[in-house]
């Protein structure tokens, strides 16, 4: 069966995304008024928030325990995937535990697994690059390219059987922590690089017999 990610199993499914998951997106202006913010409050999840390593641990808007309340509709859950709205829209990211609670901003959309989807899958499943490319041809451009709700829900979807999908979470959970593993590497390699390369420059750890060879150098 052909399919936006290729040619998979004709047992497989295609729906759309809204089919499966339920598409919400953030409060608009008039439902969340500026002036609701406090701080300190109950974190609000806007698109600045949501980056590659997840969501932001300290957003900077928040709003009181009551607002909250009346806007429990946009409470966000762990497993809830965060979509930008606004920027780069093909940049999404996961709720965890932390977030549980924490509102949607008016700038994001959350889709939320409900029927025979997995929140991990459909996160795999939102890397795929035809997947990003959809999403990247189905935003709308202007001053700030814009994603909507309704565009976010007619993206099709794939869904495998249910142990396919625990398969491909598996591996993608594999290599996603030899990746972590090597981004740590390097991250600790380059923090080596830049404490040693002043004192090399100047010297300072320079072996001996290297070291009074430049000085013969210089004095001849």
């Amino acid at each position: 069966m052909d399919t936006l990610i290729g040619t998979v199993p004709d047992a497989w499914r295609v729906h759309r995304l809204d089919e499966c998951c339920h598409v919400q997106p953030g409060p608009s202006g008039t439902t969340l008024k500026s002036s609701e913010y406090i701080i300190g409050g109950i974190p609000v999840v806007n698109a600045k928030d949501v980056g590659p390593d997840g969501i932001s641990p300290g957003p900077a808007a928040s709003v009181s325990v009551e607002t909250a309340e009346r806007l429990r509709r946009y409470r966000l859950e762990p497993g809830d995937i965060l979509f930008v709205r606004v920027g780069v829209t093909t940049r999404h990211t996961m709720a965890t535990e932390q977030q549980d609670g924490w509102l949607l901003g008016g700038s994001t959309i959350y889709v939320r697994a409900v029927q025979h989807t997995s929140p991990d899958y459909l996160a795999c499943y939102l890397t795929h690059p035809a997947v990003k490319e959809w999403l990247a041809e189905h935003t709308r451009r202007g001053v700030l390219s814009t994603l909507n709700a309704r565009t976010v829900g007619a993206l099709p979807l794939v869904l495998p059987p249910t142990d396919v999908q625990r398969a491909v979470i598996e591996v993608a959970s594999i290599v996603d922590t030899k990746i972590h593993a090597h981004q740590q590497v390097i991250q600790t390699t380059q923090a080596l690089r830049e404490l040693l390369l002043p004192r090399l420059l100047a010297g300072e750890l320079v072996a001996p017999e290297l070291r009074e060879s430049a000085v013969r150098g210089a004095d001849a």
